[in-house]
């Protein structure tokens, strides 16, 4: 099977790596090409262009926007010099669409993983991903239904999270932060936190692959720089930046407070187009209550301080129930094996 793949974030990359295994796992023979990270790439991906960095917010992702532009050429070119079965994006809608429209006109099967947030902003987008894909596999099961009245083919598959993380061992005194894979976001986000866990016995740093944290890091004995997954299975509680690791880490059972930051001109059109929501992190838009505590864009270090010392578990039970069952990567390589087909 000869699929081109497209992974342009941290967490993408994570589940595109998490398929290939899968494919690996049952002896499906692959070969595939694209953009992928680290991870990706150890799982056997074959680069068709160098990843611009991370980035998120409309003023993050202008400063890249040739790097961009090359990358969504090479995946074209990838495209015409040889054909493939399959292309899957994974996330990403903005860079993703305009390629995935143009391939499929070419006969070309395409599939996106992950829907974009429809709920939270620009439900109109739902016309133009139904003509970029032949199906979309959602984490969400109301997602499918905001799909309504199109051709795409939108099947509920779940969240990778529920089958992530190790057993949880909580250390006495332990926090962990989490600050995230972008520098704008570290840039923004890791001072703070650090500042915000100076009363703790061990401050455990978790860090994403291809990151190096150890050397933004002050010295200080009680910074462990750890991969999240550690992270999320000592720490007595946590403090983290928006994202899937809030999902995670909820899905543990962590007591954690989320904390987001953005460029002030991202932070002021995001304020114009994103209406109708009234949360930031995946629990508390999955739940409609704050299960973590929120501070969004404009927050004090002692705030995050005293709401990270008082933060309660979260109700795992209930959260799981919204984005399993188990299995999550195995029903994705069963859409992608069996051509879509039931």
């Amino acid at each position: 099977m000869n699929i081109l793949l497209s992974a342009i974030e941290p967490s993408a990359d994570r589940l595109g790596a998490e398929l290939l295994a899968e494919l690996a796992r049952r002896g499906v023979r692959v070969r595939v090409r694209g953009l992928g990270g680290p991870l990706l790439q150890a799982q056997g991906l074959i680069p068709v262009a160098p990843l611009a960095p991370a980035a998120m917010g409309f003023i993050e992702v202008l400063r890249h926007l040739g790097a961009l532009r090359r990358q969504r050429a090479a995946l074209v070119a990838a495209a015409a010099a040889e054909l493939p079965d399959l292309f899957l994006c994974i996330d990403a809608p903005d860079f993703h669409l305009p390629i995935a429209t143009l391939l499929r006109r070419r006969g070309i099967r395409t599939v996106g993983w992950v829907s974009p947030q429809l709920w939270a902003w620009r439900p109109g987008r739902k016309t133009t991903v139904a003509r970029a894909y032949d199906e979309l596999l959602c984490l969400f099961p109301f997602e499918p239904q905001l799909y309504e009245g199109t051709t795409l083919n939108a099947v509920f598959v779940g969240h990778a999270a529920i089958d992530r993380g190790r057993p949880r061992q909580p250390e006495p005194g332990t926090v962990a932060i989490f600050p995230g894979s972008r520098p704008a976001e570290i840039m923004r986000l890791l001072t703070p936190f650090l500042a915000a866990t100076r009363g703790y016995a061990r401050v455990l740093v978790a860090e994403a692959p291809g990151v190096d944290l150890g050397a933004r890091l002050p010295p200080d004995a009680r910074l462990v720089v750890v991969p999240a997954d550690e992270a999320i299975a000592r720490c007595e509680r946590a403090l983290s930046k928006s994202g899937t690791v809030t999902l995670e880490l909820a899905l543990a059972g962590v007591p954690s407070v989320v904390a987001h930051r953005v460029h002030p001109l991202t932070w002021l059109v995001g304020r114009l187009l994103v209406r109708g929501i009234r949360f930031l992190s995946l629990p508390n838009i999955l739940l409609d209550r704050e299960v973590f505590r929120e501070f969004v864009q404009h927050f004090m270090v002692a705030e995050l301080s005293t709401a990270l010392r008082i933060a309660r578990p979260p109700p795992t039970r209930e959260l799981r129930a919204l984005v399993g069952p188990p299995g999550v990567v195995a029903r994705v390589a069963d859409r992608i094996t069996r051509g879509g087909r039931p």
